[in-house]
């Protein structure tokens, strides 16, 4: 089916396209005002998945790192999802601050943390996680507003977590929450589909969060 599909598309050849190695926190540095019709993208979760190690030999193989300078660069640029990718300058949890929802959420993260007498460096920082991937996903969104045409239309596929002690993570009410207060228009969260949990015995919704922005 992929052979068929590049066949197929041999045929558009010379239509432009461009890539861009960048962040999606930054984006006016890369694109014009009112020059995004739609957005179909996948961002990470809040799940403690390191995507810079899972994709670490491809990114030396094809040039875009040799030291581990370069990595640390990389990651920089990488919306906040796990400990592994936590530095001391970063600032996107005050995106946030104002939304009880997401505090509460940390708070509790942490007073489970304190609880079951986790003391390692990656368990201390699961609340920080949370504040940084939603502030970083703020960012991301409040960035896109001068770049979209009105009518523009987003869709994010997200999922929800329970990676940090077992605390329920619902990914895509908390992004709809965010979007709102930035001026979107939520459409709809279209459930995609559930994923079993052996740790929760909970079914963890993968979803589609569609947005508007009607400028």
């Amino acid at each position: 089916m992929m052979v068929a599909d590049l066949q197929e598309c041999r045929a558009l050849r010379d239509t432009r396209s461009a890539v861009f190695l960048a962040d999606a926190r930054n984006m006016r540095r890369y694109m014009s005002p009112n020059s995004i019709d739609a957005i179909i993208t996948s961002p990470p979760y809040p799940n403690e998945k390191d995507y810079s190690r899972t994709t670490r030999l491809e990114s030396v193989l094809l040039g875009f790192m040799s030291s581990r300078e370069d990595l640390r660069k990389q990651k920089q640029q990488f919306i906040r999802s796990n400990t592994r990718g936590v530095y001391k300058a970063d600032e996107d949890h005050h995106w946030v601050q104002d939304i009880p929802r997401i505090q509460e959420l940390a708070n509790s993260i942490e007073a489970r943390r304190l609880e079951l007498g986790k003391t390692s460096g990656f368990e201390k920082q699961y609340a920080k996680v949370v504040r940084l991937y939603f502030g970083g996903m703020a960012r991301h969104l409040s960035e896109l507003r001068s770049l979209l045409r009105p009518g523009a239309k987003l869709a994010y596929v997200v999922g929800d977590q329970a990676s940090y002690f077992r605390i329920m993570i619902r990914t895509g009410q908390i992004l709809a929450e965010v979007a709102e207060r930035l001026g979107y228009e939520v459409m709809d969260i279209d459930l995609f589909r559930t994923r079993f949990s052996t740790a929760t015995k909970e079914h963890l919704r993968e979803e589609v969060l569609l947005l508007k922005w009607n400028g």
